[in-house]
This record gives structure tokens, C-alpha cells and sequence, in this order.
């Protein structure tokens, strides 16, 4: 039997225990801040127990997947002590590497599966098929974690911190401050009522604006110096092609779109 505790049964960490629990070989443990939120994933078949984690380096499992907000992941992790092979699930990992250096067996996880629904029934929306999974830790605690989460089947890939913070900067953390600015544009500058104006392309542009803004203001700020470059390049980039309206160049914009279509293209 593999056992597996959860440490935070919010959206991405009951959404593991309940992709686990469907595995006839694993044993699932959960622990949450809120003890209705435990009793919720006891009844809804989400975990099969629950674990104090006080008794946490005592406990034989074989593996401690810690699923709460950056800050309190950092926290966690600086208190604990374990021999226990443990994974976190944050989208920044620098810091969080650093906060668990004292882990014989720690590996910085990232699922990119997150929503911009949390909590508990936020599960429901998560999605760990085919998605990519980064690790970051030697390789053989590596390897054990694609082993232990392989019912998860999404795509597991080690990377280096710094890369990997650097790349969420510009792939997630700066996207979502550009969609929350287009949305707070559209709130500054138009008077009245502008529902009828907004189409599948402003909604889809924006669907991450929603996300719960605690979380996003802890992910923004620990990967503040990442993101702040990312932005830079992103209104470089966005000045170009204002440069291009404003001078009415026709033909260097077509080119501009042009070239950016196919790069889009290549990425689906």
C-alpha cells in the first residue's frame, strides 16, 4: 500500500488526493486548517483519513505533498523536520527551495494545472492529464515523485529553479497582472454599462483576472524581480506596436501580426 499525506486539501491539493484515492494501491491522508474542509474530503471519499502534522515525522507514508499558498508553504517548510520525502506544489520555487534546504529529501514541485477557482470544490476544475509537471531536486527523489504521482499521467520534467522562475514570470505571473490591467482599463475608461461590448475575446484575454487575489498577491511578490522583467519586455513590446498604430504603417504591422500568428500557432 502507498501512502500518501496532503498537507492543504485546497483546489490543487484535494484535486491530487482525489486523482490518488481512485488508485485501489493508495492510501490517502489529508490534513486542513479548516477542520470542516476535512470532514467535507472524509465524506466526499476525497481522502481516506486524516493526519496531525505535529506527527508528521512519525508517520509512514511515502510522501508529504505540502499544497497551501506560497507564504504559508514557506513557513511549513522552514518548521518542519522530516525524513520524509516531501513535494510542494508552488509556482515559484526559488524561495521555496531555500526555505527547505534543511530537507534531506525535498523536491520543488509545479503543477500546471491551477484555476482561477479555489478551495475545496475547486477540484473540480483541475486538470493533471497531460499537464506539465516540473521538479526540481536530484534526481533520484525526482524520480521517486514521478513514480509516486504517476496516476496523476501528467507530463513530469525536471528544471532548474532560476529557469524556472524566470519562465513563469513571463508564461504566468506577468500574464495575469496584464489581464487584471485590461480589465481595470476597461473600468477606468468606459462609463455606462459595457457588458454588451465584451465578446469571447476580452473574456478569454481576461478569465485569470478572477483568480483569487490573496494567492496571486503572494506568487506576484515572491517572484517579484522575475515578473518586474517580464512586464519590461512585455510594454517593449506592446510600444512597438502602438508606435506601428500611430504611425499608420500598414505594412509593418501585417508583418508584425503576421510573424506573432505563427508563433502562436507553433505554441498549441
Amino acid at each position: 500500500m502507498t501512502r500518501i499525506a496532503i498537507w492543504g486539501l485546497g483546489a490543487i491539493g484535494s484535486a491530487i488526493a482525489e486523482q490518488l484515492s481512485r488508485t485501489e494501491s493508495y492510501e490517502v491522508l489529508g490534513f486542513d486548517i479548516n477542520p470542516v474542509t476535512i470532514r467535507e474530503a472524509l465524506a466526499a471519499g476525497v481522502i481516506r483519513g486524516a493526519f496531525n502534522p505535529a506527527e508528521i515525522n512519525a508517520l509512514p507514508i511515502d510522501l508529504l505533498v505540502v499544497a497551501v499558498p506560497p507564504t504559508e508553504i514557506m513557513a511549513v517548510l522552514r518548521d518542519l523536520q522530516t525524513n520524509n520525502l516531501v513535494v510542494d506544489v508552488a509556482s515559484i520555487k526559488q524561495p521555496i527551495m531555500q526555505a527547505a534546504n534543511h530537507l534531506p529529501h525535498f523536491v520543488g514541485g509545479h503543477p500546471m494545472a491551477g484555476t482561477d477557482e479555489t478551495g475545496f470544490l475547486g477540484r473540480k476544475k483541475v486538470r493533471f492529464n497531460q499537464a506539465s509537471f516540473f521538479l526540481v531536486g536530484n534526481d533520484a527523489d525526482c524520480r521517486r515523485i514521478m513514480t509516486l504521482l504517476s496516476p496523476l499521467d501528467s507530463r513530469f520534467e525536471t528544471v532548474d529553479a532560476t529557469e524556472h522562475d524566470a519562465l513563469i514570470a513571463l508564461t504566468s505571473d506577468a500574464t495575469h497582472l496584464i489581464a487584471q490591467a485590461l480589465v481595470a482599463t476597461l473600468a477606468v475608461n468606459v462609463s455606462g454599462e459595457a457588458r454588451p461590448f465584451i465578446g469571447p475575446g476580452f473574456r478569454d484575454t481576461t478569465r485569470i483576472a478572477a483568480a483569487n487575489p490573496e494567492l496571486w498577491t503572494q506568487i506576484l511578490l515572491a517572484n517579484r524581480v522575475a515578473t518586474t522583467e517580464a512586464l519590461t519586455n512585455f510594454m517593449i513590446e506592446l510600444q512597438r506596436l502602438r508606435e506601428l498604430l500611430v504611425d499608420n504603417n500598414a505594412a509593418e504591422l501585417l508583418a508584425a501580426l503576421t510573424a506573432i500568428q505563427q508563433i502562436r500557432r507553433e505554441l498549441a
